[in-house]
């Protein structure tokens, strides 16, 4: 027994079985199926108020921002407000030296240049095409009775200490026709009031269309004259 082989079994083994998938029962939910189709204007209402709750949200923060930034911005002012009154308390006491003494002084060490003096007690011309005007400077002094025009001292040999004379040039210190400057035959004013009648003024009265064109007509032919002459 011990000599006999082992054969080898020529029939193959029998195969094995493949289970079958499981088919998945389908099953329809109507309720769930009518809620969809029947849903949609539900939908579109949560969805708005979804939005309108965003947008509260938001606008609420930006709210509190906006107060947080009055809030730093007040801080601030009340910090620079603190600043300026002890600034202005230092000065008042002495302590801080203001930059106006400053600039006074850096100003006053500055050189100003050239002063220029005004030419007074002279007069000037000025002509164009139309008119003629000739300009006076003069010298005058301010007093309670009114604009008095310092006149030119004479030279004599006995020096006097009275001072330069004075004119009054103010309408209310008039004199009368008698009292000219027979060197320029203008009128010379002086403190005391007239003792002769006061003239009547003359009446105003409009000039018309053509007088007002004659008028203009012998202004221009006058100062023509007068600056073709000087150019000769």
């Amino acid at each position: 027994m011990l000599g006999k082989r082992k054969t080898a079994s020529i029939v193959p083994p029998p195969k094995r079985r493949k289970k079958a998938p499981a088919i998945d029962e389908i099953s329809f939910d109507f309720s769930a199926r009518e809620d969809y189709l029947t849903g949609f204007h539900k939908r579109k209402l949560q969805r708005i108020k979804h939005a309108q709750e965003e947008a509260a949200k938001k606008e609420r923060q930006e709210r509190i921002a906006a107060r947080k930034r009055l809030r730093e911005g007040r801080k601030e002012d009340l910090e620079k407000h603190v600043e300026a009154v002890n600034l202005a308390l230092r000065e008042a006491d002495g302590i801080l030296e203001t930059p106006e003494t400053e600039d006074d002084s850096t100003a006053q060490d500055e050189w100003d240049g050239i002063v220029e003096v005004l030419e007074v007690d002279h007069e000037e011309e000025y002509v164009d095409e139309d008119r003629h005007t000739t300009v006076t400077v003069e010298a005058v002094d301010v007093t309670k009775d009114g604009l008095l025009k310092v006149a030119v001292e004479k030279e004599d040999d006995d020096e006097s200490d009275d001072g330069p004379e004075y004119r009054n040039t103010s309408t209310t210190g008039k004199t009368g026709p008698d009292a000219r400057n027979p060197s320029s035959g203008k009128r010379v004013w002086t403190k005391e009031r007239p003792g002769g009648p006061k003239k009547k003024k003359k009446k105003f009265r409009y000039e018309s269309k053509a007088e007002r064109k004659v008028t203009r007509h012998k202004e221009r032919s006058g100062s023509r004259a007068k600056a073709k002459t000087r150019k000769e």
